[in-house]
C-alpha cells in the first residue's frame, strides 16, 4: 500500500511539471512575437480656399455607354417595298378640261329621258349645271300649269341607271324634287384613275297625266 502511494506521488509531481514547462514555452513564444502595428487612421482636415482637397470626379453612365457601343457595327434597318397606291392617294386635277355642253335642245317624257356625260380621269372639281322648264303643250309651253308640268330630275352613275331602269334603284348621286322650271348646279365626286360617266335622267312619274315636253340646257365644268 505504501509503494503505490510512491508511485501515485511521482506521476501527480511529474504531470505537475510538464504543464509548468508547456505554459512557460507558450508564454517566451507569445513574448517573443512582434505586436502589429496598428494602421494610423488618415487625419481629415477641412476643406479651405487655399487647400480646397481633391477635385471630385463625376461618372456619367449614360455617356460610359454611348462610348462603349460607339464602335459596334449598327444593324441596318429593313428595307420595305414601295408602298402600292390605292385610288384615293392619287392626285387629281392633273390637267384641265375644257366645259362640255352635253344637252341643249327640247324633248319629250313620256317614261324618261337620260343623257349621258363622261368625266376624265384626274378630276376632282368636275360640277354639272344648267336650268330646264317643262310643260304639257309643245306648241303652248305657257298655257300649262305648274303641277301638270312637273318632272323628276335625277344625276345618276351607271350602277345607279342600271338599277333605275329595273326598278330597283337603291340611291343615286343627286336628285331634285319634281318641278316644271328649275336651275341646278351639283358637284360630281372625283373621278382618280378611271373615267366616270353619269347620266342626267327626266322622269315622268305621272305618266297617266300624258306626255311632258322639256326644254334643257345643262353642261359639265372642270376647274
Amino acid at each position: 500500500m505504501k509503494r503505490s502511494s510512491t508511485w501515485l506521488l511521482v506521476i501527480v509531481l511529474v504531470t505537475l511539471g510538464c504543464s509548468k514547462k508547456q505554459s512557460t514555452q507558450a508564454k517566451d513564444a507569445s513574448a517573443g512575437r512582434p505586436q502589429e502595428a496598428k494602421a494610423e487612421e488618415p487625419e481629415i482636415k477641412a476643406a479651405t480656399p487655399e487647400d480646397p482637397g481633391p477635385m471630385a470626379t463625376v461618372v456619367q453612365p449614360l455617356a460610359i455607354l454611348k462610348g462603349q457601343t460607339k464602335g459596334l457595327p449598327t444593324k441596318p434597318e429593313a428595307q420595305e417595298g414601295p408602298a402600292e397606291l390605292r385610288a384615293v392617294d392619287h392626285p387629281v386635277n392633273l390637267k384641265s378640261e375644257e366645259p362640255r355642253n352635253f344637252l341643249h335642245k327640247a324633248f319629250s317624257v313620256s317614261k324618261y329621258a337620260q343623257f349621258a356625260f363622261l368625266v376624265p380621269p384626274h378630276q376632282g372639281h368636275a360640277r354639272v349645271h344648267g336650268d330646264f322648264q317643262s310643260f304639257t303643250n309643245r306648241d303652248a309651253p305657257d298655257s300649262t300649269s305648274a303641277k301638270a308640268a312637273d318632272v323628276d330630275l335625277m344625276l345618276l352613275n351607271d350602277q345607279e341607271f342600271n338599277e333605275f331602269r329595273h326598278g330597283q334603284m337603291q340611291s343615286t348621286t343627286q336628285e331634285l324634287d319634281a318641278a316644271h322650271n328649275q336651275t341646278v348646279d351639283w358637284s360630281l365626286p372625283p373621278s382618280y384613275d378611271d373615267p366616270q360617266q353619269y347620266h342626267l335622267v327626266f322622269s315622268n312619274s305621272d305618266e297617266g297625266a300624258g306626255t311632258r315636253f322639256v326644254k334643257a340646257d345643262f353642261t359639265v365644268t372642270f376647274k
